[in-house]
């Protein structure tokens, strides 16, 4: 604490890219919070903060993407339909928070953080949302953490947010603890766009996850072809998915393809999905992606449990 209040520690970001840290200055907890995304609309709800949302706008249907405990609450909620937060509307809202992530800060949408804290609004941002095909910094669980921490700073929550960030940590320590005496796996976590095919290696969220957990994930571009996909040849391949539908969509599309049937996964049936959410910005669900990920590199260990992947 200062004398100007709860110092912040954030991005700046414009354009679509972080530019630069953002330290803020907050006093009181926030009253009127805009929220862009639905882990992020997850998270001020775990956190308690349901009832100071003034506008949320999801990319899923919340009724079936929250988590159980947590869908009453959302019956409650000034939900937007997506695409519908522009900035007038926004700036005719009054909010003293916004919380959205980084393509949210275009001139199409919400300008920039600046524009924002000009204006008095505070902006929180989480640190991994670079864009899928781009790699303005490296992605980290610790990134995910300080996440958690600043939401319990903003929100004077700060001892919810060590419980979760120590439930995180203590999550990695239990699979390393379990699953040192397996062979190391080799991964790739790849998400089909269009012709192309991003793939999240260990400078990215997903890429950190696997490795913590002992996976091995080798270094490739952001964006890669299928020549590469047949040439590492992974133990563990799993396909950055947007619902149960598009699951089973990307698991045919991998079957059904011919140049794939010479992959391992194919025939070992080592394909996991994984919801967005869960590698892109996991925040509160972070703890829940590990032991998805933990699964599926051990599948053997009847110690991890694997929760609901949707």
């Amino acid at each position: 604490m200062c004398e100007n209040g709860r110092a912040i520690i954030n991005l700046s970001v414009a354009n679509y890219l972080a530019v630069g840290e953002n330290v803020q200055y907050v006093h009181d907890v926030p009253q009127r919070i805009v929220v862009v995304g639905s882990g992020e609309i997850e998270t001020l709800l775990v956190f308690g903060a349901a009832d100071r949302i003034i506008a949320a706008e999801s990319w899923y249907p919340l009724e079936k993407f929250l988590r159980p405990e947590y869908r009453a609450l959302a019956k409650d909620l000034p939900i937007v339909p997506y695409g519908q937060i522009n900035l007038e509307y926004l700036i005719s809202l009054q909010p003293d928070l916004l919380i959205a992530q980084q393509c949210m800060f275009t001139d199409k949408r919400f300008v920039s953080t600046t524009f924002w804290n000009r204006r008095g609004v505070t902006t929180f941002v989480p640190w991994n949302t670079n864009s899928p095909a781009g790699r303005a910094h490296r992605e980290t669980i610790e990134s995910e953490m300080r996440f958690l921490y600043g939401m319990g700073q903003i929100l004077h929550e700060e001892a919810r947010a060590d419980q979760m960030i120590a439930d995180v940590y203590r999550t990695i320590d239990e699979i390393r603890a379990r699953c040192a005496h397996y062979p190391k796996q080799k991964a790739l976590v790849i998400e089909f766009m269009g012709k192309e095919i991003a793939s999240y290696d260990a400078t990215r969220l997903a890429g950190d996850m696997v490795t913590r957990l002992g996976g091995e994930i080798p270094a490739t571009a952001p964006m890669i072809d299928l020549e590469t996909l047949i040439a590492v040849d992974p133990d563990v391949l799993f396909v950055v998915c947007y619902g149960a539908e598009d699951a089973e969509r990307v698991l045919a599309r991998i079957q059904n393809d011919r140049a794939l049937n010479s992959l391992k996964v194919v025939k070992t049936k080592r394909i996991c999905p994984l919801l967005l959410e869960y590698v892109y910005s996991s925040e509160v669900r972070t703890e829940e992606a590990l032991k998805i990920i933990g699964h599926a590199l051990y599948p053997e260990e009847d110690g991890i449990s694997a929760p609901r992947g949707f």
